[in-house]
């Protein structure tokens, strides 16, 4: 998924978008405001205010929240109960957030602000358009969120920006009943692991190349007798990267049938895609969905009380997501051992050649990867069924999504699988080589040549060489890697 940069991202609170979180997160993107917006904005607050006026019990406007819900809050008092709500869930403690998922998470509760159902007035957007602009930065803590709101990290957000603005009647509860990290955390993982998804699928074809495996995987045949979108791309995405290779030709696979990491990998890569799309969609909703408890309608000139901090929907999406790595991560690791095995490879033994000494090549690199692929299976374990003590808040708060977990963990199982992936390049480029058979395809010999720009051949009495010059290849040459895997298109 290709980042499309822009320079200002209009924030109108109704069609952010995945792209534009990642232009002013990671890009460098500047915020505007849309005059919609405040409109809505000013119209929401006149309808908490008139609700306001008649009397109306409103939740964390009128009343307290959670366990003291029963006590009515004066407007003589609003102010300090603002603060002492914000200092109250200020508990945040531990890991402080990466300076891309702050900016992301700065532009998710900006656009929730924006859709004017929370009730904030606009001087509160206007405040977080500066701060983006400025790139004021913001020590946001990542843990303590139950995923039904991130009442902690936002009252880190709100007391780092608002601490001089006197909050009105509803205001806190607007900053704090929010999921604007959970849903920024979901949007960076799953554009992460989206992009990987697709590099795992040119490094995959170069592994076959690397076997000598049978391409008949991707023939017309094969990838027309199964109608999924995810097996069509991916399938279609190998045959064209290995266009011209040796493999294609009569004589060029070794064995009819191939072991089902290299015979499955458009099936499972495929299916990951289909996993992946689906929680696209459920998180570009969520980004303009209401977080909030109550609800203003602007259309109904009301209130509502609801649950719509519960971000179930949002932990489901990330659950699938993350799951759909299971698969990819095990076939790629497997796909490593047979290349370094001379059993299933055909080629020397830990893919150097013996010089006398009897050093193992490749194995230990292989068992390096096996661990990797291990802790990144752990991640891929769902989380939405996750009990919360039915006790809290007085037995209210009686369950839990978990959804900034799952979004945090998303992060995390990219960076293993960015690992995992450059590793089974390495490999797949050495057995490539060694294995000595050309042409390679049009796509796959571009990959090649990018790694050896990184990473030389170990030929025999030298070791494997480490991954790290090529991991770093990777991320400072992004575009270059994008290119290789735009030809699909």
């Amino acid at each position: 998924m290709r980042s499309l940069r822009q320079d200002v991202v209009e924030i109108t609170g109704q069609n952010l978008t995945i792209e534009q979180v990642v232009s002013t997160s990671r890009d460098g993107a500047k915020v505007s405001l849309s005059s919609d917006a405040i409109e809505r904005m000013a119209r929401g607050r006149s309808i908490l205010e008139e609700a306001i006026r008649r009397g109306e019990r409103i939740y964390g406007a009128t009343t307290s929240v959670g366990p003291k819900t029963s006590a009515s809050i004066s407007q003589s008092n609003q102010a300090e109960f603002s603060r002492r709500l914000l200092r109250t869930h200020n508990a945040g403690h531990g890991p402080i957030a990466a300076k891309d998922v702050t900016r992301a998470t700065l532009v998710c509760l900006l656009n929730s602000l924006a859709s004017g159902t929370t009730g904030a007035r606009p001087v509160l957007a206007k405040r977080l358009v500066d701060a983006l602009n400025a790139d004021r930065p913001v020590a946001m803590h990542l843990w303590g969120s139950m995923g039904q709101s991130d009442m902690s990290s936002m009252a880190d957000v709100a007391l780092a920006l608002f601490a001089d603005i006197e909050l009105e009647a509803g205001e806190a509860l607007a900053l704090l009943n929010s999921s604007a990290m959970s849903t920024a955390v979901a949007v960076l993982s799953f554009v992460d692991l989206h992009y990987l998804l697709e590099l795992s699928t040119l490094v995959g074809a170069l592994s076959m190349e690397g076997y000598a495996a049978n391409p008949s995987i991707v023939s017309d045949i094969a990838l027309q007798s199964r109608p999924f979108l995810g097996l069509h791309r991916h399938g279609s995405a190998i045959r064209r990267y290995i266009d011209g290779s040796y493999i294609l030709a009569e004589g060029g696979p070794r064995n009819l049938q191939d072991p089902l990491c290299f015979r499955s990998i458009a099936l499972i890569h495929g299916a990951a895609e289909d996993n992946l799309s689906f929680s696209k969609q459920q998180i570009e909703r969520e980004l303009n969905a209401s977080q909030g408890n109550p609800v203003i309608s602007l259309e109904h000139g009301r209130l509502a009380a609801v649950a719509n901090f519960d971000m179930v929907t949002l932990c489901m999406a990330l659950d699938v997501m993350r799951q759909a790595f299971a698969p990819v991560v095990t076939s790629s690791t497997e796909r490593l051992a047979k290349l370094v095995d001379t059993t299933w490879s055909g080629l020397a033994i830990g893919l150097i050649e013996e010089d006398g000494i009897g050093a193992p090549g490749f194995n230990g690199v292989a068992l390096f990867h096996k661990s990797i692929t291990s802790e990144a299976r752990l991640l891929t374990v769902p989380l939405a069924g996750e009990l919360a003590s039915s006790s809290h808040s007085n037995g209210v708060m009686d369950r839990a999504s978990l959804s900034a977990l799952g979004g945090r963990r998303g992060l995390e199982l990219a960076q293993l699988v960015t690992s995992i992936v450059a590793m089974e390049l390495m490999v797949a480029a050495q057995a490539a080589e060694l294995r000595g058979r050309t042409p390679l395809g049009k796509i796959t010999g571009q990959l090649f040549a990018f790694a050896r720009q990184a990473i030389p051949f170990a030929a025999a009495g030298e070791r494997p060489p480490n991954v790290q010059p090529l991991l770093d290849r990777l991320s400072n040459n992004r575009d270059a890697v994008e290119t290789m895997i735009a030809s699909n298109n």
